[in-house]
């Protein structure tokens, strides 16, 4: 009898299929195709061994761009707006209180950040989401797409 298991860290998947025969610590072995694209499967073959050994490969970090910061503010000072934060309040908790002890006025580059997070947001939520999650069409040098540093 054939036991199948799949177990999933990260990107990677871990694919078995076991006999019930199998006792702890009792030799087994690995069966793979031969072929012409054996090589490149083998590190792929090395994780999943140090998977069944308890060594799961670190998950990679994902690289954070401009675009995915300006994201992130502008959800989180929507989030703050709907709650009832005053432009000031979001500054605040954004670019932090001394920022805009500082730099805050009617006018201001700061506050003028909030308004454009907001409307950004609110773009967001209006539908443009969908360009976000690849559904709707997006422009391949958008703004905001250089790393952040």
């Amino acid at each position: 009898m054939q036991l199948n298991l799949t177990a999933e860290h990260g990107p990677s998947r871990l694919r078995a299929s076991l006999s019930t025969e199998l006792e702890h610590g009792k030799a087994y072995g690995l069966t793979v195709t031969l072929d012409t694209h054996l090589r490149t499967r083998l590190t792929g073959y090395q994780a999943q061994a140090n998977a069944i050994q308890g060594q799961w490969p670190a998950v990679a970090a994902k690289k954070v761009t401009r675009a995915s910061l300006l994201h992130l503010h502008a959800l989180q000072a929507l989030d703050a707006s709907q709650a009832g934060a005053h432009h000031r309040d979001i500054a605040g908790a954004l670019f932090g209180v001394d920022a805009v002890r500082k730099r805050w006025t009617a006018d201001s580059e700061l506050r003028a950040q909030v308004r454009h997070l907001l409307t950004r947001a609110e773009g967001l939520m209006r539908g443009g989401y969908l360009a976000l999650a690849g559904v709707r069409q997006q422009h391949t040098n958008a703004p905001g797409g250089e790393s952040a540093h």
